[in-house]
């Protein structure tokens, strides 16, 4: 009996020791110089040359974790840190994993995540932007961004973080899947106050994918509430990838202020080595403050899986403001037009 009992105990420890697990260490590094025109910041007026980091994509490192639980049941977390290579500097307002940091369980119902993570706009709809189906990056985000208007009505393609969400997606069938996210306000007497939602379906069956996305938030730092919808699709066809997305954004205060952006491009495989990009993309605003559009081409030569160098050159044009054509880091131009031009290397491990 004592033999019996000590085999199941036996037998339980394996099965939670035995179970597999794994942690990957992974980041990405972004540097270059980047030379823009006609800037206005502060007293200074003129061309403006910067070195840039994170401006391809953002610069980070983290870890992602799985383990398995049998069952095709997994647990799997994530913890994403963004910082500026250019100085050592957290990003995301300092925050030691500003970028993602959330914990859930994954299997054949699908995925349930907790915690700080990207809503389904800023999660899946870059597949389709100018900015990230290329290394445009902060050079293709502005305008989309609404920067020059002071981020006002920013579409929030290019990756936002929600606090305190839980987020579930569904497994794929016949090519379709969804999503759909809240995030908690935690403020007392109030579930919605300072809460957001969001919601996707996404299709992909052989060279064709597209998504419609939701995203909304109550209590934005403007005043008033904040809605989105966005819709994209792509086609690879052969060497070939085109793509083109749809985003409209509105704020509930004041005259309430709308932007809607269209933009589209392709990228074409050369060589392995080499891949040439382009895109455009147009902006259309209420409240009489006209339209926006931008120019944008690109060139990427890989060393390797994880090294390249790249060219960007871009120029815009803005009816109500000084055209500002690099997101977050850039300054609006004195005139209506800026052109921007960037060299840099990208490196992931």
């Amino acid at each position: 009996m004592k033999n019996g009992i000590a085999v199941m105990i036996l037998s339980g420890s394996c099965g939670i020791a035995c179970a597999q697990s794994s942690i990957t260490l992974y980041g990405l590094m972004d540097a270059g110089v980047t030379y823009t025109n006609n800037v206005v910041s502060g007293n200074s007026h003129g061309s403006n040359w910067q070195f840039v980091s994170g401006s391809s994509q953002g610069d980070r490192w983290g870890m992602r974790g799985t383990e398995d639980l049998g069952g095709q049941l997994h647990i799997d977390f994530v913890l994403e840190n963004g910082y500026q290579l250019s100085n050592g500097a957290l990003g995301q307002g300092g925050l030691e994993f500003g970028r993602q940091a959330y914990v859930g369980m994954s299997g054949p119902w699908g995925a349930l995540t907790l915690g700080r993570q990207y809503d389904f706009v800023g999660d899946q709809m870059p597949a389709y932007a100018v900015a990230s189906n290329t290394p445009a990056g902060l050079l293709a985000w502005s305008l989309p961004a609404y920067a020059a208007g002071g981020y006002a009505l920013d579409n929030r393609v290019w990756g936002d973080q929600v606090d305190s969400a839980v987020k579930y997606v569904t497994p794929t069938f016949a090519g379709f899947s969804a999503g759909a996210m809240f995030g908690f306000g935690n403020t007392p007497g109030s579930v919605a106050r300072s809460s957001t939602s969001s919601f996707i379906v996404n299709y992909a069956n052989g060279p064709l994918s597209a998504s419609a996305a939701y995203y909304g938030q109550h209590d934005v730092s403007g005043g008033g509430n904040l809605r989105e919808w966005a819709g994209g699709v792509a086609y690879n066809m052969g060497a070939a990838r085109l793509f083109a997305l749809v985003t409209d954004v509105q704020l509930s205060a004041g005259d309430q202020p709308r932007a809607t952006t269209v933009e589209g491009g392709l990228s074409y495989t050369v060589t392995p080595f080499v891949v040439l990009g382009g895109g455009a993309q147009y902006q259309k605003r209420n409240r009489g403050l006209g339209s926006a559009n931008q120019f944008t081409l690109t060139a990427d030569y890989s060393f390797s899986k994880r090294t390249d160098v790249y060219a960007v050159a871009a120029l815009a044009h803005d009816h109500a403001f000084g055209a500002q054509v690099q997101a977050a880091l850039g300054d609006p131009s004195s005139s209506n037009t800026q052109a921007g031009v960037r060299v840099g290397v990208r490196h992931r491990f």
